[in-house]
């Protein structure tokens, strides 16, 4: 592990019987049929390495599987990612998600002290019989743990294993699923709280989609007439006031 991967490792506090600390070869993901060829030379020239750092299971951990008709919560695998550059580590981090079937945790890192999380809640396929597709991918930006915000501090100290509920797989995956949320919502407030997760992701989806229109209104008002102006002025106006109103609900 490197320094960013030690500093995850001792926040969360993982159980010392979940360390596994073995390398998964580059080729099992670049040589995997369901990837397309753009993502395979994604993968070629970014990855540095993969490495399967804990591995949850019920002997590992004392932590429950889970399962019912619409997913399967068996064990959780802790898996880091060293990239040689900052690009591309959120579509990474769904190629990743993708490939192996069952919940992840992971941890992107640099040579330098930055590191991204990730992860993605999962059911079953109902296209294809034995197959699991992503609910949501949730991945943080690049975090410097030299120089956290308030917020990303938060964050990070709130993904400790002894503050997550661990009745099973699914709780536990739940827990931090939680606290995603609460970080990206908190990239917007600029402060971490932890709330029910399913109205805030209604909120903060809406709340991208005002910051994209009053992005693409600014960039049209620089190039319209006046009267077009007036218009599209008002209409940011209307959009930043409903912003600051959702961030309120966050």
């Amino acid at each position: 592990m490197n320094k960013a991967t030690d500093y995850m490792a001792a926040k969360i506090a993982f159980p010392e019987s979940a360390f596994l600390g073995a390398r998964i070869p580059k080729k099992q993901f670049v040589d995997n049929d369901s990837i397309s060829g753009n993502d395979k030379k994604l993968l070629k020239e970014n990855v540095k390495n993969f490495s399967w750092e804990f591995t949850l299971k019920p002997s590992t951990c004392g932590v429950l599987p889970y399962s019912d008709g619409e997913r399967e919560y068996l064990e959780i695998a802790v898996i880091a990612t060293e990239l040689s550059g900052p690009k591309n580590h959120k579509r990474i981090a769904e190629i990743v998600h993708r490939v192996i079937p069952y919940p992840l945790l992971l941890i992107f890192c640099l040579d330098t002290e930055n590191f991204a999380l990730s992860i993605a809640p999962k059911r079953f396929s109902l296209a294809e019989k034995g197959a699991f597709v992503s609910e949501s991918i949730l991945t943080t930006a690049w975090l410097d743990l030299n120089c956290l915000k308030d917020y990303e501090s938060d964050f990070v100290d709130a993904l400790a294993w002894r503050d997550q509920s661990l009745l099973n797989f699914k709780t536990l995956y739940d827990s931090w699923l939680d606290r995603f949320v609460s970080y990206n919502c908190a990239e917007v407030t600029g402060t971490f709280k932890i709330l029910n997760s399913e109205e805030r992701q209604k909120n903060l989806a809406r709340c991208r989609d005002i910051e994209i229109k009053i992005s693409e209104c600014r960039h049209e008002l620089k190039k319209s007439a006046f009267s077009r102006q007036v218009e599209l002025n008002t209409q940011i106006k209307k959009l930043e006031h409903e912003l600051r109103q959702l961030a309120g609900s966050l």
